[in-house]
């Protein structure tokens, strides 16, 4: 008898990659669906930290999406999190003892800290400042939910 060659995972994250395209074109319609920016960037920072190639293929491809969908320079939130990843987060971990602070330091990071990284790209480029609207504390918060529950 002949085994399956397909491994669940790649299938499922394949399929996850799917659904998230779906998800990013409809939270561009409604303002109340978060942009899961946060949740991208835990996802990518955790496979870098797993040293996981697949999982992190994965995310680079979920936000290479994100940033075709805002409208962002093209691998802009990859150097971001790389950065964030190799520079920024190890000092918050041995700062911060609590999980849950370093989850919520990270969802700080990933929408504010993007949006100042994007604005001092853009003045060096010379180009238009990226926008950012009240809606962005409660996708902190759906996002933080998320992380804590799910991370």
């Amino acid at each position: 008898m002949q085994r399956s060659i397909t491994y669940k995972n790649s299938v499922s994250d394949l399929l996850w990659i799917a659904v998230f395209g779906i998800y990013i074109a409809l939270s561009s319609i409604y303002l109340f669906f978060p942009p899961m920016l946060a949740v991208l960037g835990f996802l990518y920072y955790r496979a870098l930290r797993r040293y996981d190639l697949f999982s992190l293929i994965v995310a680079s491809i979920m936000l290479l999406m994100f940033e075709a969908e805002k409208g962002y320079w093209f691998g802009s939130s990859i150097v971001y999190f790389t950065l964030i990843s190799q520079y920024v987060m190890p000092k918050i971990e041995q700062t911060v003892q609590s999980q849950m602070g370093i989850k919520g330091i990270f969802v700080l990071l990933s929408y504010f800290g993007f949006s100042i990284f994007l604005g001092m790209v853009n003045s060096v480029l010379i180009l238009p400042l990226p926008s950012m609207d009240w809606h962005v504390i409660f996708y902190m918060a759906i996002e933080f939910a998320l992380i804590a529950i799910a991370g």
